[in-house]
């Protein structure tokens, strides 16, 4: 009898050995592949899937490191940022977003007041006004391209989400002002004058906000615009010899 329990015995942990092991292979493979021909597990090791893939670092390791400088998406996946998610009640980022940036009351596509219809917004980018939702884009002002190509790979899966969902980083665009921009940093791409020195400001918040490892190109360009402004409101603000000579 004390064999036959413990054969029973030894057959159980066999099974359970084996599920434990054979599910991470199952999740794992499941997974997409970015346009290197790879991806990061959940363990945050970076494997190769196909011919001309080539390495990247590990998430977890110690030192903050760049992944690329010249293409942005190479090791992005896009199921690795998730977007969209529930904020509040039914409502996504997007339409928390539609929701609080359109200057008129907005109206709801049902009584849940889940999706938005109609508002009005501004294009910050190119300056078109827009009445109807559906005609725009939840664009992100540092792209989630950019931000793993930087040191953002390196970040947790919430710290992740985060990102890709905070309101900050969020702005509704036109579809063209979009796939002009095509989630290009600061220093290859710049909204309207109108709109530069916000936009500028924008970067310098998120990218400190969530300790974004910024190119050289972009902070270069970042803080330049920056210094143009401040110098710029400096110039517009009254001298005393006006503020002591009213008109």
């Amino acid at each position: 009898m004390a064999i036959f329990n413990f054969k029973w015995i030894f057959a159980l942990c066999f099974v359970i050995s084996v599920n434990f092991l054979i599910k991470p292979v199952q999740a794992h493979f499941d997974k997409g592949f970015d346009r290197n021909g790879g991806h990061w597990d959940q363990a945050g090791y970076y494997h190769c899937h196909e011919s001309q893939c080539r390495l990247a670092p590990s998430r977890f390791q110690f030192a903050r490191t760049k992944l690329s400088n010249r293409v942005n998406d190479l090791y992005y996946l896009e199921e690795d940022w998730p977007r969209w998610l529930i904020l509040s009640g039914c409502k996504t980022s997007r339409t928390v977003v539609l929701e609080s940036s359109s200057s008129v009351q907005v109206r709801w596509t049902n009584p849940r007041a889940c999706e938005i219809r109609e508002g009005l917004w501004d294009d910050q980018y190119n300056g078109e006004t827009f009445e109807r939702a559906a005609k725009l884009e939840i664009d992100h002002i540092i792209s989630p391209q950019y931000a793993n190509a930087s040191n953002g790979y390196q970040w947790e899966e919430k710290k992740r989400a985060q990102f890709t969902n905070d309101p900050l980083n969020l702005i509704p665009v036109s579809r063209g002002s979009a796939r002009k921009k095509r989630g290009r940093g600061i220093g290859d791409w710049q909204p309207r004058e109108e709109y530069l020195c916000e936009y500028a400001r924008n970067w310098k918040l998120i990218a400190e906000k969530y300790e974004l490892d910024l190119f050289a190109k972009d902070r270069s360009r970042m803080n330049s615009i920056l210094e143009e402004c401040d110098s710029s409101d400096l110039r517009s603000l009254p001298s005393d010899s006006d503020s002591n000579n009213p008109q």
